[in-house]
């Protein structure tokens, strides 16, 4: 009888996993070669505007797609953020460096990059027009440039003096380490009011507020100091989330947990020496900017810790462009909700945050709509009817508390679309939680990004 010895069993694990990985490479490396042979002739040049996840993400499926491909990303940052990470910055369980690499790491080897921000957009003409007046003609275009930030439509703050007066937002960079540093000064605060908020607009990751400011209370919780805090939360609309089932179990969470929620607010302006925001009290929710004459009911509310969202909307370049739905506040793309084609110009995709896409805009939902945008993509260059279909699936994982996780997974019209049908979709769970910290990073380089998922 064979006797092992705990090297020998160390050696027998690493070999299994050496042996998973190969096989993992192997079916990639079959599946590439595969698609060598059914790659499409097609020829056209293809600009992509943006080279965030869902321009990095186009580009990989349709350099794989094409074997004539002529593709340009136009994307301005050197530095490519894993954005999904800014929460677990804020919450001190990611370090600020490791959701960073260079963009130039991530971009496809044989696609061409011109480090510049697009400033017009001309589809008539099939070009696009650089801030540094570099004109730049397309056969195809992908735009995907990802949303904007309008810290300018609250009053007294702004992108740059995030911090001040203890006034926070995790959906900036330096917004979440500076946010993570006052969460950990909150117990030397000993008590006080600490306030959240969510907007009005359509925004990314629509769950983020809702989980910073369930992870404080549980960080306080955890030092046994939150009966010593007043926690609130301030919301547009007169639900947590859509839907239903996701927002009855934060109803729950946070009726169990103490933290009040007001429904139908709106922060409107921050005075960050006084330390007090102001709130419009609306008849209903809406998704409308304050009109100038209204006479909305104000409160002001004394905080010492704020976290807010700022409203959001398309780049002012998509704004203002022939390419943007004017019915709808925003600015958004008006697309094609299943094949992602503009509503007009047929020779133009767009999908991700700037797309007017009725569900909502994260990481999960780029991920299933990039691969069907890139096969309808070199099906409109074959010029034939794109088919590919997307239902609108996005995941919002919510952090309840630091170990678990409420999966938030649905499409179209509310329609619940869980991973695993068969357990409870609004329960939280640990095994959420380990893949919100140590699954989807991985999954997002290693994988998404390059086409592979």
């Amino acid at each position: 009888m064979m006797q092992k010895s705990k090297a020998g069993k160390s050696f027998s694990r690493r070999s299994f996993m050496k042996i998973g990985l190969a096989g993992i490479a192997g079916a990639v490396i079959m599946e590439r070669g595969y698609d060598y042979f059914s790659e499409s002739k097609a020829k056209g040049k293809i600009v992509i505007v943006g080279g965030g996840a869902a321009g990095i993400t186009m580009a990989a499926y349709l350099s794989d797609m094409l074997r004539h491909d002529d593709i340009t990303i136009i994307e301005p940052n050197e530095i490519h953020a894993y954005q999904p990470g800014y929460t677990l910055i804020a919450g001190d369980i990611f370090t600020p460096e490791e959701v960073l690499k260079p963009t130039a790491e991530l971009i496809p080897g044989q696609v061409k990059w011109i480090k510049g921000a697009v400033a017009e957009l001309n589809p008539d003409n099939n070009y696009v027009l650089t801030s540094s007046n570099e004109k730049i003609s397309y056969d195809f275009l992908v735009l995907v440039p990802g949303c904007q930030m309008d810290f300018n439509l609250v009053q007294g703050i702004t992108r740059e003096t995030l911090g001040e007066g203890n006034v926070h937002c995790i959906y900036d960079y330096n917004g979440a380490k500076v946010c993570r540093d006052a969460l950990r000064k909150l117990p030397d605060l000993k008590g006080g009011k600490l306030v959240f908020t969510d907007t009005y607009t359509k925004l990314k990751c629509g769950g983020a507020p809702k989980k910073i400011a369930l992870m404080t209370e549980d960080y306080l919780s955890e030092r046994k100091l939150r009966d010593n805090f007043d926690i609130q939360y301030y919301a547009n609309q007169n639900n947590l989330m859509t839907p239903k089932i996701y927002g009855d179990r934060l109803s729950e969470i946070f009726d169990e947990r103490k933290v009040e929620v007001l429904y139908s607010h709106r922060l409107a302006s921050v005075d960050t020496s006084a330390r007090k925001a102001v709130f419009d009290v609306l008849p209903k929710p809406s998704s409308q900017p304050v009109p100038a004459d209204a006479s909305y009911e104000q409160v002001t509310v004394d905080y010492d810790f704020l976290h807010f969202v700022p409203p959001m909307s398309a780049p002012d370049f998509v704004k203002n462009s022939p390419l943007a739905d004017d019915s709808k506040p925003g600015g958004w793309v008006k697309v094609d909700k299943e094949t992602m084609v503009h509503a007009q110009y047929k020779n133009i995709i767009s999908f991700g945050d700037v797309a007017g896409l009725p569900t909502s805009k994260t990481g999960a939902a780029i991920r299933l709509q990039a691969p069907i945008a890139a096969a309808n993509l070199v099906q409109l260059m074959e010029q034939k009817e794109p088919s590919g279909k997307y239902n609108g699936y996005s995941a919002c994982p919510i952090v309840t508390e630091y170990g678990k996780v409420l999966m938030c997974e649905f499409g179209y019209d509310e329609k619940l679309m869980p991973t695993i049908p068969w357990i409870d979709p609004d329960v939280e769970r640990g095994m959420w939680w380990t893949l919100k910290v140590h699954g989807l990073k991985p999954m997002y380089y290693h994988g998404m990004l390059k086409g592979l998922m």
